[in-house]
């Protein structure tokens, strides 16, 4: 009797704390923000307001869990929103903006954040250390440059879905995207250079309506987190030639040759760097191999009679992708100023106790700095076809 007694009394000690244990891990997060509390930011822009403001644009989606689960389908429908405020910072105008909504911010599913023309000539560096000290974003998000004001290309957005395009198209390997994880190891990088994409709006037609999008319409150069200018598409070929995993695919080079066009497409490619230093001169020479095939031939060279004619065609596209390489490195150089190709990470691997004394003074090292630059290309196919086209266009006759 007794021992029942105690066996229930022991029960009863076990079981009232494991009682509670289980009650307290099935209780709620007590600072949970619930969905129907927040605004999910999508995309952030930054402008200069004047010397000592700064100017941000947020765009808001508004989730609608009502809307969602009547209808069954989690569509997470909801409304986009455009709000702006000015600050000392980017923490005073994110505060600003708070004041205007209700619910809380959250940077969760931000996508892209825009600099604007005018700021970034300023310097990112304070916008920098925010985003990567302060706020929960993903290391995904995209960053870009645009011509202009960040307020004016979001206003000018209204379908979140147009900051998933932008951001495909900024991964493709010609556009060179620069998430904030690829941005935050730039910053610490060598040269402290790198490349962030233009982003301006452009309009499509559907259904004959008209539709307003952002795409990526070229580069820019960051040197020191300040923009330095922009690159023409000269420039941006012959950076996509000295660094070819940037390359991509379908990238073409048309040669004037006997009376018509020879197009070739790059297949592969392979860049070699021979840093040196002599008696204090620092050089650079650049090797550049690629294959290439003939997808295009208008002039009077019948390419398929064999290796004699490939070879011919060869130099005259080797001496035009020489000339591209060489003309971006001189305005890198001189109107840039900014290591963007990686030199700097070269002569680093190189002359590592060199690099320790002088890394301060790479910049004008580079500015300075005798480039030679070598290109062997080989083309190895003709085309499927090879069909005679020796009448220029226009001089077809319809006799």
């Amino acid at each position: 009797m007794q021992d029942g007694r105690r066996g229930k009394e022991l029960r009863h000690r076990i079981g009232f704390p494991v009682l509670v244990l289980v009650l307290l891990m099935t209780t709620g997060c007590w600072d949970r923000v619930e969905v129907n509390d927040m605004a999910l930011i999508i995309s952030a822009g930054v402008d200069m307001k004047d010397e000592d403001e700064i100017e941000m644009t947020v765009q808001v989606f508004i989730p609608n869990p009502a809307s969602a689960s009547n209808e069954g389908n989690g569509g997470g429908q909801g409304n986009v929103y455009t709000m702006s405020s000015v600050g000392k910072s980017m923490a005073d105008a994110l505060s600003e903006l708070q004041k205007k909504l209700p619910r809380f911010f959250s940077w969760g599913h931000a996508k892209a954040f825009f600099f604007g023309e005018e700021l970034a000539r300023e310097g990112l560096s304070d916008e920098f250390d925010f985003l990567f000290r302060d706020i929960q974003t993903r290391e995904q998000s995209n960053f870009f440059i645009c011509k202009g004001t960040a307020r004016q290309l979001l206003e000018s957005q209204v379908d979140p879905n147009t900051y998933e395009t932008l951001i495909k198209l900024s991964q493709k390997p010609v556009n060179h995207s620069s998430t904030m994880h690829e941005v935050e190891e730039l910053l610490s990088a060598e040269s402290q250079s790198f490349l962030l994409p233009v982003v301006a709006p452009a309009t499509l037609i559907t259904n004959k309506a008209k539709k307003q999008i952002l795409t990526v319409e070229g580069m820019s150069v960051i040197q020191k987190q300040k923009l330095k200018g922009f690159l023409s598409p000269e420039d941006i070929m012959g950076v996509r030639l000295l660094r070819p995993k940037d390359l991509g695919r379908n990238i073409t080079m048309t040669q004037k040759l006997d009376g018509g066009n020879i197009v070739i497409k790059i297949m592969h490619t392979k860049i070699r760097l021979y840093p040196s230093i002599e008696n204090g001169v620092w050089k650079m020479r650049v090797k550049l191999t690629l294959d290439g095939n003939v997808i295009q031939n208008s002039s009077t060279i019948n390419i398929a009679k064999g290796n004699d004619a490939m070879r011919r065609i060869e130099e005259p596209f080797n001496q035009a992708m020489k000339e591209i390489m060489l003309h971006t490195l001189h305005r890198l150089q001189t109107e840039q100023k900014a290591d963007v190709v990686g030199f700097a990470r070269a002569f680093h691997k190189k002359y590592p106790l060199i690099w320790r004394d002088k890394k301060g003074e790479w910049t004008s090292i580079f500015q300075s700095m005798e480039m030679q630059v070598e290109v062997d290309s080989t083309i190895q196919g003709p085309g499927v076809a090879n069909i005679p086209v020796y009448q220029r266009r226009g001089e077809v006759s319809d006799e």
